[in-house]
């Protein structure tokens, strides 16, 4: 429980993200399983503050908010595998990671990515902490 206070501080330096992100390519999800919900409020209450907080820290960063794109799915790979898949497809796409977002930290994954005029937000749960399986992914990207 007390990584998530930690990941709701992190959540909250999204408000101060510019972005500075331009046409570049999101990676497709990873070993995306559909149909999974989450039923743990924990995690519910984690991705909510995630999608409000992110959102509003892209705006801030004067991306256009008929740019922005969410999305959310279920993988079955594990958290470091998600971390690594992203952090590899990105970097080698001209991605610039941003170092005020804490990356890959016990449990959970949050990375903050700009290319150009495009930018990105990356979050990612480890659903066996939560008597589940895989990984909540929720990704978040805008122009501007």
């Amino acid at each position: 429980m007390k990584q998530f206070w930690r990941i709701g501080l992190v959540s909250l330096g999204l408000l101060f993200l510019v972005a500075c992100g331009g046409t570049a390519v999101i990676p497709d999800s990873i070993s995306k399983v559909d149909g999974k919900e989450i039923s743990d409020a924990t995690v519910k209450r984690v991705v909510s503050e995630w999608q409000s907080t992110a959102r509003k820290g892209l705006e801030t960063g004067t991306v256009k908010p008929e740019t922005i794109v969410e999305t959310t799915y279920q993988s079955s790979a594990d958290l470091t595998a998600v971390a690594d898949y992203y952090n590899k497809a990105l970097g080698t796409g001209g991605w610039i990671y941003h170092t005020r977002t804490p990356g890959l930290q016990d449990g959970f994954f949050l990375a903050a990515y700009e290319h150009g005029t495009k930018s990105l937000v990356i979050g990612a749960i480890d659903m066996t902490k939560f008597a589940g399986s895989g990984t909540f992914v929720y990704v978040l990207s805008g122009d501007k």
